[in-house]
């Protein structure tokens, strides 16, 4: 009965979480324009290099970019005279643009005040005002963006960006002049400068209010430690737009290809939508290089650069009850397995009870990504220990040796499955498919649950990535060294008997493994992978577009193969360490649609891949081994 239950709760659960990944579907491909940006202080120099005006180098251009203006100061834009007291000369466009400004953020005076410190500003046509308080700080105020590089910038017919600062004790009214006068000026595009976005700390709000109202767009740059980018993203989805940058220092150590690879990858492989393309030391034949190149390699990846092409995402919020009943398959596969171990009595109504349970949850945010991290520990670790049994009932026990590499292999398991010739291996290979079906039922239900616009632009993620790395590994573990041994209190045994260099050496590559794995968990470990995988993934990117995973093909998926050889021959020395590393690929499918800011035909893809090259490699290995180990050859024609 309960299993009947399970089976047409996940039928229904995958259904509803099929629907939402299908409507993500749509939304991702619906949004392919990719906006371009290139720095000011770059344009500048490049302009002059040729010997043209900004507006004259900008003309010039057929690709399609936009330009990011960096808010100044008085020492950005005034020449100091020598005076009393401080005092800056200002161009008039700069001189009209900062008093207003000053009265925004500051105090200012039409008279020289008397009692109070000051700076004086003065204008070429010989107007002045002061503005009160301490030099240092007023030099350094933002003064919104540069009216002399806009009218530039507007000349050559490309769209202006702000990079405005967040000023120590902003104002709610100076804030929201600050970005009502930047979408005057012409942009519609924010990206911040510095280490904070406008309005961090008790102004978020009011950032969020204003940028709505005046229509424009938040660029939450990638990777950077922007304090307050997580609010206003989480504030203001339908606003937000993901920015990849490419910093001037960075820059000087990559190739032009690399760069080219660098933003195509964002673009295609983590639904970035603005490319901020710095390139120092390139002359400009070689930027138009670099941008016809990137044009290309963005065209057939089936994106196209449009000037202010970089729009949100339409809203992505499936209705409540979607949510509830891909929760409800997730609550009844836990209780199911309670059941497994305790049967009678009230446990009977397991199943039924958390599925309500897990429904319920899933009408809550924090529910929905509490029943997402059991899915992705639930449905890796059922999917592996599936397998045992489909490859036979428990049998009696067995010496603790054949769990840990010692003695004679005498194997206890049965031999019913065998076959020989082409029907062995038709077995095996259906029997590979459990895990997978299992590890993307999974992936599938953590799509559904978390299929939100925040998770789309990462404003929000996925919670527990360490432990959904870790525990189903050792999970599997346990139950197959129990599994192996014929009974669970195998550790008894262990604790009383000396423990052998074997065993000491197994656990230390066991935990190393593990570790490892954790490291380089993430996007942002690049220390951890050394520089022959790196090699590795650029050649895989280069044949397949989308390379897959290291931990999977290499690892994960061959060590399945063995481990379901392992099986299906009576051979149980090195099954628990064989079904450990093949758990390692289980795990990693799940995490990559885990990352949920990752488009869903690049997870699939990649996926694929991986499957495909590493059970194919598995089986190679296996041909391999037939001809060393005579008994594997019996087993298997």
């Amino acid at each position: 009965m309960n299993r009947w239950i399970l089976v047409i709760s996940l039928l229904v659960s995958s259904l509803a979480a099929g629907m939402i990944a299908l409507h993500r579907l749509r939304v991702e491909q619906s949004n392919r324009a990719v906006e371009l940006v290139l720095d000011y202080p770059d344009v500048a120099q490049w302009a002059s290099a040729e010997g043209k005006t900004v507006a004259e180098w900008l003309r010039g251009f057929n690709t399609p970019f936009s330009v990011a203006l960096t808010e100044g100061t008085l020492d950005d834009w005034g020449a100091p005279l020598a005076a009393p007291k401080p005092t800056y000369l200002l161009s008039e466009a700069r001189f009209q643009q900062a008093k207003r400004m000053f009265a925004l953020k500051a105090r200012v005076e039409l008279q020289p005040p008397r009692d109070a410190p000051a700076v004086e500003i003065r204008s070429e046509r010989g107007a002045r005002f002061w503005v009160v308080g301490d030099s240092e700080a007023i030099r350094q105020m933002g003064l919104g963006l540069d009216p002399l590089q806009v009218e530039q910038v507007r000349a050559g017919g490309k769209p202006i960006v702000a990079r405005l600062v967040n000023p120590q004790g902003i104002t709610p009214l100076a804030l929201r002049g600050s970005l009502l006068f930047a979408r005057e000026q012409g942009a519609t595009l924010l990206i911040f400068a510095g280490d904070q976005v406008l309005g961090y700390r008790r102004g978020l709000e009011a950032t969020a209010q204003n940028i709505k109202a005046n229509a424009q767009r938040f660029g939450a740059i990638e990777f950077a430690k922007q304090m307050g980018a997580g609010n206003l993203m989480g504030a203001i989805p339908d606003r937000t737009v993901r920015v990849h940058s490419i910093g001037l220092a960075e820059s000087l150590t990559l190739s032009p290809q690399e760069i080219v690879e660098r933003l195509e990858r964002a673009a295609q492989e983590r639904n970035i939508r603005v490319l901020y393309l710095r390139a120092a030391g390139a002359d400009p034949p070689l930027l138009r290089e670099i941008l016809e190149s990137l044009t290309k390699r963005l065209d057939g990846a089936g994106y196209t650069i449009r000037e202010s092409g970089a729009r949100p995402f339409e809203p992505l919020q499936p209705a409540l009850w979607q949510f509830a009943l891909a929760g409800l398959g997730v609550g009844v596969l836990l209780g199911w397995l309670i059941t497994l171990f305790r049967s009678g009595g009230y446990w009977a109504f397991a199943p039924m009870a958390l599925g309500v349970l897990f429904a319920l949850l899933c009408l809550l945010p924090l529910g929905r990504k509490l029943v997402a991290l059991t899915a992705a520990l639930a449905f890796p670790t059922v999917g592996m220990v599936a397998l045992a049994g489909l490859a036979g009932s428990p049998h009696p026990p067995a010496p603790l040796s054949h769990a840990v590499g010692e003695g004679e292999e005498n194997s206890p398991l049965p031999r019913r499955g065998r076959g020989t010739g082409g029907e062995g291996f038709l077995r095996l290979a259906s029997l590979l498919i459990i895990p997978f079906a299992w590890s993307l039922m999974g992936a599938l239900h953590i799509v559904g649950l978390l299929g939100e616009t925040p998770f789309l632009i990462k404003a929000d993620q996925f919670a527990g990535v360490k432990v959904a790395h870790a525990l189903p590994l050792l999970l599997v573990l346990i139950f197959y060294t129990a599994w192996t041994v014929g009974r669970w209190d195998f550790w008894r045994e262990w604790v009383n008997r000396p423990v052998l260099w074997g065993q000491v050496v197994l656990a230390l590559v066991i935990l190393g493994a593990l570790g490892f794995m954790l490291v380089r968990t993430g996007n942002e470990a690049p220390g951890a992978v050394p520089d022959w995988e790196l090699r590795l993934r650029a050649m895989l990117e280069t044949v397949m577009n989308v390379r897959p995973r290291t931990k999977e093909f290499l690892v994960g998926h061959p060590a399945l193969v063995i481990a379901a050889a392992l099986l299906l021959s009576g051979r149980t020395r090195w099954l628990p360490l064989a079904m450990f590393l093949a758990t390692i690929g289980q795990v990693s499918i799940v995490n990559t649609f885990c990352h949920l800011h990752s488009p869903l035909l690049v997870s699939l893809q990649r996926t694929g891949w991986g499957i495909l090259i590493g059970v194919g490699l598995g089986f190679v290995l296996l041909a391999l081994w037939k001809v060393v180990n005579p008994r594997i050859t019996r087993a298997f024609g």
